[in-house]
């Protein structure tokens, strides 16, 4: 169709040139496209300016004038992880060593969460530090390094990424606590929420997408002037209550399985021996920190159940309170708080098996499971049968060294971080697993009896009333917590009631700075 002529013209114009196909699919590809390029240039600019990518868990930072590079464990290397709040990102502590290693010694990765890391205790105290002296002790003249990579509050999958990144260190062996926060923890299955349930190939799609500098750049941006004055532990959880027959309890197990599976594939590839922990978690003195199940109760079956419940606590009678925790758990069986109470009763009548497994049972009905399952601790156990690594049955060992026949608070501090002695005792199954490995790493069997008292461990490595009564605030801010304090009202009066005593014995000065020093943001892991 030809344009007409402009007014006061008689003739026509020239007619309008159309775009061959192969001109018109150039033109549409390169309007396609052109988004793409102008995303792909801003990406290349903000990687300039140093954002994207995931930086080392462990890195060089310098050079000795003998030639040595130092190396160290990177702090912030698990920012990015924590997408979901950068303000306050878990992190391993800060570690130095050599490479190459100083002739002859030994070195140990420890791997795992705040647990692993040593939390609440200081440094000095944490289980690699244990674990350092005793097998010191175990090869006499022999130098042991246990670097410590434990990283407050992920789950299995960042790990498996530390892992990686070890293997370019010299390691003698691997040493896996794992596995306390795969339900709540970065990449653990409720703080994901929706996408918690998924295959594990999702997380990497994830840690793919949250790698590029665009995402990164952004959620900077939009967490800039965010004023949060939470604990860690607030700000993980994604749902308060997971019930038990919940897919995202099953997604953690697999997960934990999966993830330990690569990890010590990586090891094997390698040639670097793993050891392989079940974690220790508090069964006996811990009660159940979520809401309970009674959805399947009336009006007048729960009023009986309180009734029970509030007969079960009493203290008078240990026989009324059996048979009133008996008769809860039987009209509420998926009650956790019922079954801890029915433990209580049994450690009363001195039934010590059977307040094991009515403490267990609580653990697993649990509906915030801040503590590892059996399902977890069970993921666990078959990662290192069907990996061919050594098993450290850490869990196990806290039972058998626990009157309660469930693990309470001589050991652990609060849901799963050890006590001192916790700490010591976790580092001597370490060493007691090691004398299944094959020399020159085997400690010979029999060695790890004959150690000295945990006691004699921590006055070497620097117990002090200051660090104890850091660890006990830290702790009475934990259980200050509304979903902590729920049920275990009883373990915030101890830990307040310990920092009383300690600040009774400071004097005005130093008291005046604890007060100062109680001011600061929590990072209760």
């Amino acid at each position: 169709m030809r344009p007409l002529a402009p007014e006061g013209k008689g003739r026509l114009a020239d007619p309008v040139r159309t775009w061959s196909p192969r001109l018109y699919r150039r033109w549409a590809a390169l309007t396609f496209a052109l988004p793409f390029l102008l995303l792909l240039a801003v990406e290349g600019v903000l990687r300039l300016l140093g954002w994207g990518g995931y930086p080392p868990f462990l890195r060089v930072s310098g050079q000795m004038p003998t030639g040595e590079e130092v190396c160290l464990v990177e702090p912030a290397a698990s920012k990015p992880y924590f997408f979901a709040n950068p303000d306050r990102p878990g992190y391993a502590e800060q570690t130095n060593f050599l490479r190459p290693k100083p002739p002859g010694t030994v070195r140990i990765f420890l791997f795992g969460e705040s647990a692993a890391k040593g939390y609440p205790q200081p440094r000095n105290l944490a289980m690699s530090t244990f674990l350092e002296a005793m097998l010191e002790d175990c090869w006499p003249g022999r130098p042991v390094e246990v670097i410590n990579l434990g990283t407050t509050a992920v789950a299995s999958f960042p790990i498996v990424y530390m892992v990686k990144d070890a293997l370019a260190f010299e390691p003698d062996l691997f040493i896996f606590y794992t596995g306390n926060n795969e339900f709540y923890g970065t990449y653990g299955t409720v703080s994901l929420n929706a996408l918690g349930g998924l295959p594990p190939s999702v997380a990497r799609g994830l840690r793919a997408v949250r790698g590029l500098a665009i995402v990164q750049a952004l959620g900077n941006w939009l967490n800039t002037g965010r004023v949060e004055n939470r604990t860690l532990m607030e700000e993980m959880i994604g749902r308060a209550v997971v019930d038990t027959d919940s897919p995202l309890r099953a997604a953690a197990a697999r997960n934990l399985r999966e993830n330990l599976t690569t990890m010590l594939a990586m090891a094997k590839a390698a040639g670097i021996p793993a050891v392989v922990c079940t974690t220790a978690a508090n069964e006996s003195g811990l009660a159940p920190l979520g809401k309970d199940d009674t959805g399947s109760l009336d009006a007048a079956e729960l009023a009986q159940l309180d009734s029970l419940l509030e007969r079960a606590r009493a203290q008078g009678s240990p026989t009324q309170a059996l048979t009133a925790a008996q008769a809860a758990v039987q009209l509420a069986p998926r009650h956790a708080l019922a079954h801890y109470l029915l433990g209580r009763a049994w450690l009363a009548q001195g039934a010590r098996t059977e307040a094991r497994e009515a403490f267990l049972a609580a653990r697993d009905l649990d509906t915030m499971p801040w503590r590892p399952t059996a399902a977890t601790e069970q993921a666990i156990r078959e990662a290192a049968a069907n990996s061919g690594a050594i098993l450290c049955d850490v869990a196990e060992a806290f039972r058998a060294a626990s009157p309660e026949g469930a693990a309470g608070w001589a050991l652990v501090d609060d849901h799963v971080h050890l006590s001192v002695q916790g700490q010591a005792r976790a580092a001597k199954a370490m060493v007691e697993a090691m004398s299944e490995l094959t020399p020159p790493l085997q400690v010979e069997p029999g060695t790890a009896a004959g150690l000295p008292d945990w006691t004699s461990y921590a006055q070497r490595l620097g117990t002090n009333d200051y660090d104890a009564y850091r660890v006990n605030h830290t702790l009475r801010v934990l259980f200050g917590l509304s979903f902590m304090r729920r049920n275990n009202a009883d373990a915030l009066a101890r830990v307040e009631a310990a920092c009383q005593a300690a600040e009774r014995r400071m004097s005005p000065s130093v008291l005046q700075e604890a007060r100062r020093w109680q001011t600061m943001k929590p990072h209760a892991g």
